[in-house]
């Protein structure tokens, strides 16, 4: 097992803590107060720390805010005598894995070690497996596009979904979200029915059902304690969350394909708003490609109108209305307009591939 750091200026606490741990086989290293923790630190690695938050000096909250800059994938949990709520919220949203009030049953001790120690080795193992599609940089990213491109995408757009590089692409972002269900495919649908009423080609229209269906792709990097979070997401975990717009755009870009381009430009820019207030780049009107207005509306529609672990589904009628009290502010006025015009058959796809 890895090693633990506890760090108490309670000296019987801290020996408490490590008898309860050691026994159940971790490796546990004492520290009374933030320096000796930096000295361990210094040393050794851990794969967990139990900060008391009332610390001599240096608070545990101040040194647990330097812990998540200088050692990231460390998981932390916080331990106090105070049952503060305010402490606690300002604790997880500064990456603590949990908050422990004083006193501490060694059973709770271990239960929470335990999960948190699963939470950060399946991060680990996601951020590991993530690196390996986008490589240590541009080089192991462009890699990843050579194969894509190299998969035998055929000039036929229906041929070119076959492709091996586009499925294993649109199965890993389904297997990181829990969500998606048939998601990704109603998505392509909206967006290919809207992108015909608005006048587009046809053979746009199929790239764009099969292009939007990666919107989400850039969601592989998003930890798992973020990503399947029954609840509203803290600031900083939405700030975390935002990444996978331009997560997706690396992992598309700079493609010799002009569907892989298409779905790059949707993933970066399907959370852009009309009104210059979305993410990641706050443009606003027709700086937002149309095929990116096109995914927002579809986006939401679909985002509205399912399941989520954290709500239920809304009402078809309440999710348009919902929509059109954003018109001209999140949504394109014409676009939503698109969507009322072609509703018959976007509410087909709808119950047709419900979840």
């Amino acid at each position: 097992m890895g090693g633990l750091l506890i760090v108490d200026d309670d000296a019987a606490l801290r020996s408490w803590a490590r008898r309860v741990l050691t026994a159940q086989g971790y490796e546990c290293t004492l520290a009374p107060d933030a320096d000796a923790a930096r000295e361990a630190l210094a040393a050794d690695t851990f794969e967990i720390a139990l900060l008391d938050v009332n610390l001599p000096g240096e608070s545990g909250i101040e040194l647990l805010a330097d812990l998540r800059i200088d050692h990231p994938t460390m998981a932390v949990m916080m331990v106090t005598g105070e049952d503060d709520l305010g402490l606690a919220t300002s604790a997880i949203e500064l990456g603590a894995y949990g908050y422990l009030v004083k006193p501490v049953r060694a059973g709770e001790l271990l239960i929470n070690v335990t999960n948190a120690l699963h939470r950060r080795r399946r991060e680990t193992q996601l951020r590991r497996r993530f690196e390996r599609l986008e490589g240590t940089g541009d080089e192991m990213a462009g890699a990843l596009r050579r194969a894509i491109d190299s998969s035998g995408l055929s000039p036929d757009v229906e041929n070119a979904f076959q492709s091996d590089g586009i499925r294993r692409l649109v199965r890993l972002a389904e297997f990181r979200d829990e969500e998606t269900g048939q998601h990704m495919l109603r998505m392509g649908r909206y967006c290919e029915l809207l992108a015909l009423q608005l006048g587009l080609s046809e053979e746009h229209c199929e790239r764009m059902r099969i292009a939007s269906e990666l919107h989400d792709v850039g969601k592989v990097a998003i930890p798992d304690r973020i990503l399947l979070k029954p609840g509203k997401l803290t600031v900083a975990e939405f700030d975390v969350m935002k990444t996978h717009a331009e997560m997706g755009h690396r992992l598309l870009a700079d493609s010799d394909t002009e569907l892989l381009r298409l779905a790059a430009t949707i993933a970066l820019t399907h959370h852009e708003r009309w009104d210059g207030g979305g993410y990641p780049h706050g443009i606003a009107a027709e700086e937002i490609p149309l095929e990116g207005r096109i995914a927002a509306v579809a986006d939401v529609f679909d985002a509205l109108t399912s399941d989520r672990i954290y709500r239920p589904a809304f009402p078809v009628g309440l999710a348009v209305d919902m929509m059109e009290a954003e018109r001209g502010r999140q949504f394109e006025p014409e676009v939503l307009d698109a969507m009322r015009a072609t509703f018959d058959h976007i509410d087909a796809v709808r119950r047709t591939h419900a979840d």
